[in-house]
């Protein structure tokens, strides 16, 4: 009978370290990742993006739009059950962020190589945190390229998203007013997707009192769900915006940092959902989905409702400061983990380059 080390990991920010040895044949199977080994994978995530951007520059744009394409769809799903489902704020609030923006996540993260600005901030700083003094000052400009391409075309692919596969679909259909078809809105096919009022103050007064919103059980829960939500991020302040976005980014990151210290992918999404439904739940600000809602209640007919729902204060309101707190958000997370974490990260690396036969270099300075 063979003796095999087994390996226990009592504490997540220490190596794995041996027990006892056993008489045993069970192949003893690994089922999480320990902290400093996370840090290793973060910190190789956020070198690769940052080469990419200044190799590949054309695969990081198409890689941004397909995040935001990807965490779009669920957000959609989000408007269309979540904003039709519940009686009370509380339980449509749990519905919608547990029931499709977690998904949309997953799917960006088990792509693995989608690039969602969000996380891209942890990355990014984690990679300039860990290169080498030479090389700080190279990874720090692609670190700020790369932000600025990935936000906009986040944004280009939630809007796409909405355009394509939401409003022109008719799955959410839009407000017009329009005395003229008001009148007689059945005869053509293009006034289908369309909800017509003869005046934007009989939309104002439908709307206002709860009736468009509770018409046939919740039918246009969802236009209600982006108009409300468009009108609240346009005109909150700018410091408001700018916590809530620091809120919801610590979050995020922390969904990211979870999910890889688990090994296999239920528990990945498991490690996604709970971030994700506390800080949506709680009324946060992710930035990219905020690039889908406020377009999208600007679309559908928000400004009946409010002439301050428009592109302009989105992006003073709610796009600038929710962007600085993600910022601030990620930093959160990124410099106490940092500092947890980069003793036994280096210690990790020196084993293997001794393992290995090669000299050990010094890594990092602190």
């Amino acid at each position: 009978m063979v003796a095999h080390k087994v390996l226990c990991h009592s504490n997540a920010h220490t190596e794995p370290r041996p027990m006892a040895t056993a008489n045993t044949y069970v192949n003893v199977k690994r089922v999480f990742n320990t902290q400093p080994e996370v840090m290793g994978f973060v910190i190789n995530v956020g070198e690769v993006v940052n080469a990419r951007m200044m190799t590949r520059p054309l695969m990081t744009v198409l890689l941004s739009i397909q995040a935001g394409l990807l965490l779009s769809f669920g957000v959609m799903m989000s408007c269309q059950v979540g904003g039709r489902w519940g009686s009370s704020t509380g339980v449509n609030n749990f519905v919608f962020a547990g029931f499709g923006i977690p998904f949309g996540l997953t799917f960006i993260v088990l792509c693995q190589g989608c690039e969602l600005i969000t996380a891209n901030y942890m990355f990014c700083t984690f990679a300039c945190l860990a290169a080498k003094p030479e090389d700080r000052a190279a990874e720090i400009k692609a670190t700020l390229i790369n932000w600025v391409v990935c936000w906009t075309f986040n944004l280009l692919g939630a809007i796409l998203h909405f355009v394509v596969f939401a409003w022109q679909t008719g799955l959410i259909m839009t407000v017009a007013v329009d005395n003229k078809n008001y009148a007689d809105s059945g005869g053509a096919l293009e006034n289908n997707n369309k909800i017509f009022y003869e005046n934007s103050a009989a939309f104002q007064e439908h709307f206002n009192n709860g009736d468009f919103c509770s018409t046939g059980s919740n039918k246009y829960g969802n236009i209600c769900k982006l108009i409300k939500a468009a009108k609240a991020k346009c005109t909150q302040h700018f410091g408001t915006a700018l916590i809530r976005g620091a809120g919801c980014n610590w979050m995020v990151c922390l969904a990211i940092w979870l999910q890889m210290i688990a090994t296999e992918p239920i528990s990945k999404f498991i490690m996604i959902w709970l971030p994700i439904e506390l800080f949506i739940s709680s009324g946060f600000d992710h930035l990219v989905v905020n690039e889908f809602l406020i377009p999208g209640g600007i679309i559908v007919g928000g400004s009946y409702i409010d002439s301050r729902v428009n592109f302009l204060n989105a992006f003073w309101n709610n796009f600038i400061p929710v962007t600085i707190g993600s910022v601030i958000g990620a930093w959160f997370l990124v410099f106490p983990f940092w500092l947890v974490n980069k003793d036994g990260w280096e210690a990790k690396l020196k084993r293997e380059a001794e393992a290995a036969g090669a000299p050990a270099e010094k890594l990092t300075e602190a």
